[in-house]
């Protein structure tokens, strides 16, 4: 494989994306900024790693949808925490001095990956609340459509 090719694979591609979910304060999440980028895990190898953005008081607060490559339409998927199924991460870094990295460890999602790189679906996952406390039942929807 050529270096071009391997640059261009890990590169991330950025686009305008319809991705909203509710929050454990009630408030929602709507992000208008997904990047998709290509990694690797030691137990599913390939896979996607979709992240959301939204600004809120000038600081960004994402979630981060890992999948395997591999598996390009699921219906009910297992969202885990653990390396074998769809990884769930909600971060919030609007408090610099007091980050959030929130997952997802029960739960489920639908999506399709399509050949022109749209991305849509939904999710109903169990997230860990921000004060690690529990969790919360957090449900999305997405429909992400990446430049070439």
């Amino acid at each position: 494989m050529s270096s071009a090719a391997t640059n261009l694979d890990n590169a991330p591609l950025e686009t305008e994306v319809d991705f909203t979910a509710n929050l454990e304060d009630n408030s929602n999440f709507s992000a208008a900024l997904t990047t998709l980028r290509a990694s690797t895990t030691p137990v599913r190898g390939d896979v996607w790693v979709v992240i959301a953005t939204e600004w809120s008081n000038g600081k960004p607060r994402t979630f981060t949808i890992t999948y395997s490559r591999d598996i390009k339409d699921a219906i009910g998927a297992e969202i885990t925490d653990i390396d074998r199924h769809v990884n769930l991460i909600y971060n919030n870094y609007e408090d610099p001095d007091n980050p959030t990295l929130q997952k997802a460890r029960s739960g489920s999602i639908t999506y399709t990956m399509g050949s022109s790189q749209r991305f849509t679906g939904s999710f109903e996952a169990n997230i860990d609340k921000a004060d690690g406390n529990g969790s919360y039942l957090c449900r999305g929807r997405f429909d992400t459509v990446l430049s070439s």
